[in-house]
């Protein structure tokens, strides 16, 4: 199995002062994971389309555009971090987890009313001999052709429901199928051992977003984020409110009886991040009453974590979160 260097989220405390403790310099694989198809020419893959059902890709990619955080987090688990020219779709402080040089790539920006020649434009000066491209229900036919027409164009789900079917894909492209699989099996394994060191089924883990923008404040988390598909991995317990099964909310069965705030459990990660001035925000929600009479506030057992990493996709954010998991689950937050 491919051994990959462990990096955790930034997990800060609920306080005046929010710590960081990442080293998102560590986050890739140091060097490149080998080609597993070696020498000149093209090779057959699948995608998802808009267009053909496979792509003719180089066997071993040398400039690659990674257009989507799952492209981009993939690329830095296989330690390919120095072939990739660009990015799209990395979220607000996606340095809090992936190294300087990857955020600070050219961007290609996407978006509903994206202009495929601009965009064609774009990529063409970065000269690539691969793009991946994260495809969605509302992606643009004429987008991909017009990349296409810059070089080979593989689109993955972005879907982080489906974002282990998408790092498979994605490594496949890179040319490095089996590695792909080897990430997996890496998170399935930290997976376990996290289940196993810190039996995170006898605690109610409680996971709510704050001050995202959405106007309430804190509320709970959505069930579709990895963060809530990570706690459902380890088998975590949940409030009553917060079930989950396969990244959907189950609902309450009828005879449990209210119990408290729907935001409240043993433990709480609060998940942080995304605007400008979200950590001002959150620490209004945080002096808040509603939050002051959580049972979890009170005693100290709130671990604050990023937005960019617990609403990430990929590898490299889900061995964080599972750190993260790891190294809170059971433990006290520093005073803030």
């Amino acid at each position: 199995m491919v051994e990959h260097p462990v990096t955790t989220t930034p997990s800060r405390m609920a306080g005046e002062e929010l710590q960081r403790s990442a080293e998102p310099e560590d986050s890739c694989a140091p060097a490149p994971v080998p080609t597993e198809f070696p020498g000149a020419g093209t090779r057959r893959v699948d995608t998802t389309g808009p267009g053909a059902d496979s792509v003719a890709v180089p066997r071993s990619p040398e400039r690659i555009l990674a257009l989507g955080v799952g492209a981009v987090d993939t690329a830095c688990a296989l330690g390919l971090q120095d072939l990739v020219v660009g990015t799209s779709g990395l979220p607000r402080d996606a340095d809090v987890y992936l190294p300087a040089p990857l955020v600070a790539l050219p961007t290609i920006e996407l978006g509903d009313d994206t202009d495929a020649g601009a965009v064609a434009d774009a990529a063409r000066d970065l000269t690539p001999d691969l793009i991946v491209l994260a495809g969605s229900q509302d992606l643009d036919p004429a987008v991909v052709d017009a990349l296409a027409d810059v070089a080979p164009t593989v689109v993955y789900s972005g879907d982080v429901l489906e974002w282990t079917d998408a790092t498979e894909s994605v490594a496949d492209a890179y040319g490095r199928p089996r590695a792909g699989g080897d990430l997996l099996l890496d998170v399935i394994d930290r997976a376990r051992f996290t289940a196993g060191a810190t039996t995170p089924s006898d605690s109610w883990v409680s996971l709510v977003s704050v001050a995202d923008g959405s106007g309430a404040g804190a509320r709970v988390q959505d069930a579709d984020t990895l963060g809530s598909l990570m706690l459902e991995a380890v088998g975590a317990g949940r409030p009553p409110a917060q079930r989950t099964r396969d990244g959907e909310r189950v609902p309450p069965l009828p005879e449990s009886p209210p119990l408290g705030d729907e935001l409240d459990g043993d433990v709480i990660f609060a998940v942080v991040g995304g605007r400008p001035d979200s950590e001002e925000a959150a620490r209004e929600v945080f002096a808040s009453d509603r939050w002051m009479e959580l049972d979890a506030v009170g005693a100290n057992r709130v671990f604050v974590v990023d937005r960019a990493v617990w609403e990430g996709a990929g590898p490299v954010a889900a061995r964080a979160v599972l750190e993260d998991i790891r190294g809170s689950i059971n433990g006290i937050a520093p005073d803030g």
